[in-house]
């Protein structure tokens, strides 16, 4: 294990997001796949994390209030209004998963968000939180009447107190509708569903040493989307099996799930995007190690590459099975063309209609997640020829030609095309993601960070000391439904 002053440098993908721990906590208490109740357990699951991040947050925002460390407390507030939005995305999932655990004639039981450790912890950081605030205001020192009156958003005054009443508006929200959600019966108490316990050691290891960083709210924001994840690739891999058996409505059901769940990864981009400073990241790179996001199998590899291109090789087939044209393009078009006419009058085909848009919703999804990931390289590392962490040349022009070699092999292109959406390379030239022209202010920002990177990390950008060695990174054999 190889270590910096601040403590362990990942050396994988799947270490330095604690994966074999979430793993571990899905698999502590095996529940049947694509059911409600393990939609459920990955919706508790990806709670607990956010709550934890959470209460680290207050608990190191109410320390700066009380050093009168105003700027840093309202960074802990922007990153924690990111956590609740995250919480009121995942507490809409249940109303979207369907209702078979209440309507589908067997017992059930139910489990309550008070009985989280995670919730009762947050609880007692709020109140922490709040007495240090109002202890400044009670002094004078946080003249609280005045900053509401006369500042703005550009005062780090004003914004722990404006994101402090967002904050405890949007915990009423994700609250409400976590209160209680049903299982089936007989339920165990909450912490053994969803193993607290273990998820507890996900997110606070590993740890940093020292320092006043983001390390954990950088990696609860990868562990949520795994989470989830898992839980969206056997809905996707079910989709599948029911179109070859013909089981559409069946195929139609896991593939709505499977969109209800996409929101949740999507929702853990703009904390990250919006949050984390130049600075900041640059605190916690080294520790990162030889690690990037597209090692995640979860995400890059099983949902969306191979079980993507395997569901549009399903259904495709489903659609063209009865087509009369030869023709390989023809007999899609010619197949889209009558589910989309034929829908009100065939069920068949209205279930196909159905599917479809399901699909166009999960191409929509993967696809703006591939472009609003490219903030990340953007805004932490720059241009220039900025090396990534496991040694690709030009980390920014890296992840941008991944993104467009995905789009060129989309296997949806010909669904997207009928429906009259982009199929990609339609960009205003004017507005592009790498290559902005020189003379612009996006051009001379992408040169800064990247020189700052570069001097900052000449160890990944020379290829020295721990960064000499090659990343063991092999990608995994596909996933199959």
């Amino acid at each position: 294990m190889t270590e910096n002053v601040r403590g362990v440098i990942a050396e994988s993908y799947a270490e330095l997001q604690s994966l074999s721990t979430l793993r571990e906590a899905r698999q502590s208490r095996p529940l049947p796949p694509t059911t409600w109740d393990s939609s459920v357990r990955a919706v508790l699951q990806s709670v607990e994390v956010a709550l934890l991040n959470l209460s680290d947050l207050l608990l190191r925002a109410a320390s700066d209030i009380k050093r009168d460390r105003v700027d840093d407390a309202a960074t802990k507030l922007f990153w924690a209004r990111g956590f609740h939005r995250v919480l009121v995305r995942l507490s809409l999932c249940p109303a979207q998963l369907g209702i078979e655990a209440t309507l589908g004639g067997h017992p059930v039981d139910r489990l309550r968000l008070a009985d989280s450790p995670a919730f009762q912890e947050y609880l007692v950081m709020c109140r922490d939180f709040d007495d240090a605030v109002l202890g400044e205001i009670a002094s004078g020192r946080l003249p609280a009447d005045a900053i509401l009156a006369e500042e703005s958003l550009g005062s780090a005054r004003f914004n722990v107190l404006h994101l402090a009443r967002i904050c405890s508006h949007e915990s009423t929200i994700w609250a409400e509708n976590l209160a209680e959600l049903a299982v089936s019966a007989p339920a165990p108490a909450y912490t053994d569903f969803v193993a607290s316990p273990i998820l507890r050691l996900a997110v606070h290891r590993p740890a940093l040493r020292g320092g006043d960083t983001f390390f954990m709210q950088f990696r609860g924001l990868h562990q949520i989307p795994e989470t989830i994840g898992e839980e969206i690739n056997d809905r996707l891999a079910a989709a599948i099996l029911a179109i070859r058996e013909g089981r559409s409505r069946l195929a139609a059901e896991q593939l709505g799930s499977a969109r209800a769940l996409s929101e949740v990864v999507q929702s853990c981009l703009p904390p990250m995007v919006d949050n984390l400073a130049t600075s900041d990241y640059h605190h916690i790179r080294e520790n990162l190690g030889l690690t990037s996001g597209s090692h995640s199998l979860c995400l890059r590899y099983d949902m969306f590459t191979n079980l993507y291109q395997e569901l549009w090789e399903s259904i495709r087939q489903a659609m063209v099975v009865s087509s009369t044209n030869s023709a390989e393009d023809g007999r899609v078009e010619e197949a889209l063309a009558r589910v989309a006419r034929l829908r009100f009058e065939d069920a068949e085909a209205g279930d196909l209609y159905l599917m479809l848009g399901h699909c166009l919703a999960l191409r929509a999804f993967i696809f703006n997640w591939r472009a609003e990931h490219l903030h990340l390289p953007r805004n932490n590392l720059g241009g220039e020829e900025t090396r990534s962490l496991t040694g690709s040349h030009d980390a920014v022009r890296t992840v941008t030609s991944l993104r467009e070699a995905a789009m060129s092999r989309d296997p949806f292109k010909p669904l997207a095309s009928r429906w009259g959406l982009s199929v990609g390379g339609g960009r205003d030239p004017a507005v592009t993601d790498s290559d902005p022209p020189d003379d612009t202010l996006d051009a001379y920002l992408l040169r800064a960070t990247g020189h700052l990177t570069q001097d900052s990390f000449t160890d990944v950008q020379q290829r020295s000391g721990f960064f000499a060695q090659r990343c063991s990174f092999t990608p995994p054999p596909p996933r199959r439904a």
